[in-house]
């Protein structure tokens, strides 16, 4: 599982941080918001789908555990990856990851 931890926290900070543009930008009025937008989703479904892995990999979560990360990913995006990376992600890696 740790060939993609690092990948997996770079591409949540990346979405984020093309979130946040994106925003800025609409905002502002800018006409080429809505493409950042774009490829803000893009990036988050990367980030998610590696999530997910982790998640289905992780020895340390119960089924029901794995279940209930798995939902609040999907559904939470954003919200819920923040959540999980300052929060939940050092147990689903488990103690051998200090990431």
């Amino acid at each position: 599982m740790q060939n993609f931890v690092q990948q997996t926290k770079q591409a949540f900070f990346f979405s984020l941080g093309f979130y946040m543009l994106a925003i800025v930008l609409k905002l502002l009025g800018f006409l080429y918001a809505d493409i950042l937008i774009s490829i803000a989703l893009l990036v988050s479904l990367l980030w998610v789908v590696l999530t997910l892995r982790e998640i289905m990999l992780s020895v340390s979560l119960s089924t029901i555990e794995r279940f209930m990360l798995i939902i609040f990913i999907i559904f939470g995006n954003i919200l819920a990856g923040l959540v999980y990376f300052f929060f939940i992600r050092k147990r689903v890696l488990g103690s051998q990851d200090k990431y």
